[in-house]
C-alpha cells in the first residue's frame, strides 16, 4: 500500500507539472482524471512488474517478468496476428470508404438518406452489432444465412480463415462510417476549377477518382488512416464477442500462452489477466504490450505534421530496430537489408534531395515481398509488424496516386447501374443485421439463422420477460447512473481545462495529452487499471466505470467544445477583463451561457458512449446486480458456442436498446446540430 501511495504521488505530481502548471485551477481536475485513467495504470503496471506480487505480498523480482514476458513465444505470435489483422481492417475499411465516398460524391437525389444508413454502424452498440453478424455468419455450428447464400460452412470455432477475415470484415464495417464522413470532407476541399479541368479532359468516373480525387484527398485523409490502424490494433470487443481469440492453431499452442487464430492484443492481454495470479506478471504483460503501442503512437503522432518526414523515417528505423531484435519483426539476419535503405532514405532527406523517397519505397517493397513470401511458405509466423508499419509508412512518403487510364471508357449509363449497385449492396449489409436483431426480438422461437424475412411465431412477450424475468428496469437503472454521472463530470472536469486552453494557449498542451492517451490506451491499461481502482475502491462501482468511461470520451468532447470557445470573439473577454471580472466570472458569466449549445452536443456524447460501454463494466464490474444494459443483454447469449443463448429475448433488449438511445438523442437533437455548426460568436 504504501509502494502504491508513493508512486501515485510521485507520479501525478510530474504529470501535473508538465500538463496542468498553465492555469491550474481550472486544467488540473480534467489533468487529474486523464492521468488517473489513462496514464497511471501503465505506470503502476511497469512499477509492480518487478515483483512477483500476489496481493498482499509483494516481494522484489528484478527483471525475472520480464525474461518471461520476451520469452513468451505466444505474445510474439499474438502481436504478428495483430498486425496482419488492422492492415487487413484498414484495407477494407479504405476500399469500402473511398469507394462509397466517390458514390455519395456523384448522386444528386437521396443523398441525405444514404447519409444517414451509411452513419447506422456508428449508432448501434458494438456489442449489440457484433453479436447479429456473429448469428448471421455462424449461426448454429456454421449453419447460417450467410452460410447457404455463399455455399460454404462459417464454424467460426474451427474453420480459421472464416473466423479471421469475417472478424475483419465486421472491424472493417464498423469504422467505414467515419472514414467515409473524412474522406467525403476532404473531398469537399477539391476546388471547381480543378472539376472543371478533369470534365474539360473527358474523364470518365474512374479517371476522376485516380487523378484528382484520391490524390488531392489522401494526404489528407492518412493521418486518419493511421489513427484506424492503431484503434484496430488495440481492437477487442469484436474479437472477444465473436470469437474469444480461436479458433486453436498449431503454432499457438505453448508452455505459457495459448494463441488462436484471432487472438489479437487485446484478447491476449485480458486472458492473462482472468488466468494468472501474479499481479507482477501481469503488469509485465501490460508494459511490453504499452511499449509496443508507444512505438506506434510515436509514429501516428509525426504523421500531424506531414512536414516533419525526417522524423517518420527515423521513427520507420528505431521501431524497426526494436521490433527484430525482440522477434515481432524481420529476422536479424534480413532486416539489416530495408534498414540500409532507410537509412539512406534519412541522409538522402536530410541533404534535401527528392530521391529519399524512392530510396524508401525500395526498401518499403522489398520488405513487404519478403514478409508476403514468408506468409504463403510459412504462414502467420512469418509476419513483421515492422514490415507492416514500413509499408504503412512508405505509402504516405511515395503516394501521388497519378493512374492514367485511357484503355477503355466508363459509360455513363454504366456508371450509374454500378452507383446503384454499390450504394444497394451497401443498404442491405448496413440493414441486415439490424434486420436479424429485429426478427429475433419479435420471434417466439429462440433461434438463431433467418430462414424468412419474417419473424419465427410473432410475440411481443420477449419485452415484458425481459422486464419479468431478467432485471432489465435494474440493468437500465445502473445505465442511467453510469450515463449521468459521466455527463456531470465532463462538465466540471472538460469545460474549465477547454476553456483555459481557448483563452491560453500554453494550456493546450494538456488537449496534446488527451490526444497521446486516447491512442494510447487499451487492454493493457485497462488491466492496471482495475488494479489501481481497487486500492481507491472504485472497482465494482457503478461510479468507477462512470469516471473511466469520461476519460475514454474526453478526446472527442474536449475538440467538440474547443473550436467553438477558441473562435468566440476575443473583445467579450478583455472587456469583462476591464471591468475586473475574475477568470472564473468570466468563464460562468460570458462563456458557458454561450456554449450551451455545444455542451449539450458534448453531454449527448458522452451520456451515449457511457451508456454503450462494453469493455469498461465488464473489466470493472464483477456483480452481477451492478450490471448496466450493455453487459446484461452480453449475459443472455453468453460466450458464443458455449452456452444456452437466449437469441429472441437479447433482440428484444436490443431493440429496446436502440429505441432509448434514440429517443435521447432525437430529444436533443437540435441542440446537438447547433452545437456541431457552431463556429463561434455570439450569433447575427
Amino acid at each position: 500500500m504504501t509502494f502504491f501511495i508513493i508512486a501515485f504521488f510521485i507520479s501525478a505530481v510530474i504529470f501535473l507539472i508538465l500538463t496542468a502548471r498553465v492555469r491550474p485551477a481550472y486544467t488540473s481536475a480534467l489533468a487529474f482524471l486523464i492521468f488517473l485513467v489513462s496514464f497511471f495504470p501503465f505506470i503502476w503496471g511497469v512499477a509492480i512488474s518487478f515483483f512477483n506480487f500476489f496481493p498482499p505480498t509483494m516481494n522484489f523480482a528484478g527483471l525475472k517478468n520480464f525474461s518471461v514476458v520476451i520469452a513468451d513465444p505466444g505474445l510474439a505470435l499474438s502481436v504478428k496476428i495483430t498486425a496482419i489483422w488492422a492492415l487487413l481492417v484498414v484495407i477494407l475499411q479504405l476500399i469500402v470508404s473511398y469507394t462509397l465516398a466517390l458514390t455519395l460524391l456523384s448522386l444528386k437525389r437521396f443523398s441525405k438518406i444514404f447519409y444517414m444508413i451509411i452513419l447506422i454502424p456508428w449508432a448501434i452498440p458494438t456489442y449489440i452489432s457484433v453479436i447479429s453478424w456473429t448469428a448471421l455468419v455462424e449461426g448454429y455450428g456454421g449453419d447460417s444465412i450467410l452460410s447457404r447464400l455463399l455455399g460454404m460452412n462459417f464454424d467460426l470455432s474451427s474453420n480459421i480463415p472464416a473466423a479471421f477475415l469475417w472478424t475483419a470484415f465486421i472491424g472493417a464495417w464498423l469504422g467505414v462510417p467515419l472514414m467515409t464522413l473524412v474522406i467525403v470532407s476532404a473531398m469537399q476541399t477539391v476546388t471547381p476549377q480543378l472539376k472543371a479541368l478533369a470534365k474539360l479532359d473527358g474523364m470518365d468516373p474512374i479517371e476522376n477518382a485516380l487523378n484528382l480525387y484520391i490524390p488531392y484527398t489522401f494526404p489528407v485523409v492518412f493521418p486518419y488512416i493511421f489513427i484506424t490502424f492503431l484503434r484496430s490494433f488495440k481492437e477487442f470487443t469484436t474479437i472477444f464477442l465473436m470469437t474469444n481469440g480461436g479458433p486453436a492453431i498449431t503454432s499457438g499452442f505453448g508452455t505459457r500462452s495459448i494463441v488462436g487464430a484471432t487472438t489479437l492484443l487485446g484478447v491476449f492481454v485480458y486472458n492473462k489477466f482472468t488466468s494468472l495470479r501474479n499481479y507482477g506478471l501481469i503488469g509485465a504483460y501490460s508494459a511490453v504490450v504499452g511499449l509496443i503501442m508507444i512505438a506506434l503512437v510515436l509514429i501516428g503522432w509525426n504523421y500531424r505534421t506531414p512536414r516533419r518526414k525526417n522524423r517518420i523515417i527515423a521513427y520507420t528505423l528505431g521501431v524497426h530496430a526494436l521490433f527484430d531484435l525482440f522477434g515481432i519483426g524481420d529476422p536479424l539476419v534480413f532486416a539489416i537489408i530495408p534498414m540500409v535503405f532507410y537509412t539512406a532514405s534519412l541522409m538522402l532527406y536530410l541533404r534535401r534531395s527528392m530521391a529519399f523517397k524512392k530510396v524508401f519505397g525500395i526498401g518499403a517493397a522489398v520488405d513487404g515481398i519478403y514478409m508476403f513470401t514468408g506468409m504463403m511458405l510459412h504462414g502467420i509466423d512469418a509476419v513483421s509488424l515492422s514490415s507492416v508499419i514500413s509499408m504503412i509508412a512508405a505509402m504516405t512518403l511515395i503516394f501521388k496516386g497519378k493512374i492514367h487510364i485511357s484503355m477503355f471508357k466508363v459509360p455513363d449509363l454504366s456508371w450509374k447501374i454500378v452507383k446503384i449497385f454499390l450504394i444497394s449492396l451497401w443498404c442491405v449489409i448496413v440493414i441486415l443485421p439490424i434486420w436479424n436483431v429485429i426478427v429475433m426480438g419479435l420471434s417466439k422461437e429462440n433461434v438463431v439463422p433467418i430462414k424468412n424475412p419474417l419473424p419465427h411465431g410473432f410475440t411481443l412477450s420477449n419485452f415484458a420477460d425481459l422486464f419479468q424475468n431478467y432485471g432489465l428496469m435494474s440493468a437500465i437503472k445502473n445505465s442511467l447512473i453510469i450515463s449521468s454521472f459521466a455527463v456531470f463530470i465532463s462538465f466540471i472536469t472538460i469545460f474549465p481545462a477547454t476553456w483555459a486552453a481557448a483563452v491560453s494557449r500554453k494550456a493546450v498542451r494538456l488537449g496534446n495529452a488527451i490526444v497521446f492517451a486516447s491512442f494510447f490506451v487499451g487492454m493493457h491499461t485497462l488491466i492496471p487499471l482495475v488494479m489501481t481502482f481497487r486500492f481507491f475502491n472504485l472497482a465494482n462501482t457503478l461510479e468507477g466505470v462512470s469516471i473511466a468511461s469520461v476519460s475514454h470520451s474526453a478526446v472527442i468532447a474536449y475538440f467538440l467544445l474547443y473550436p467553438f470557445l477558441a473562435h468566440l470573439p476575443k473583445n467579450l473577454d478583455e472587456a469583462a477583463k476591464i471591468d475586473g471580472a475574475s477568470g472564473l466570472i468570466r468563464m460562468i458569466c460570458i462563456y458557458l451561457p454561450l456554449a450551451l449549445p455545444s455542451l449539450a452536443a458534448v453531454g449527448v456524447f458522452v451520456f451515449i458512449d457511457a451508456w454503450n460501454s462494453f469493455i469498461l463494466p465488464l473489466v470493472l464490474l464483477n456483480s452481477q446486480r451492478l450490471y448496466p444494459v450493455s453487459m446484461m443483454l452480453y449475459n443472455l447469449i453468453g460466450q458464443y458456442g458455449t452456452s444456452y443463448s437466449h437469441w429472441n429475448i437479447f433482440g428484444a433488449g436490443a431493440i429496446l436498446n436502440v429505441i432509448i438511445i434514440g429517443v435521447v438523442f432525437y430529444t436533443v437533437r437540435k441542440h446537438i446540430m447547433s452545437g456541431v455548426i457552431a463556429k463561434g460568436g455570439t450569433g447575427d
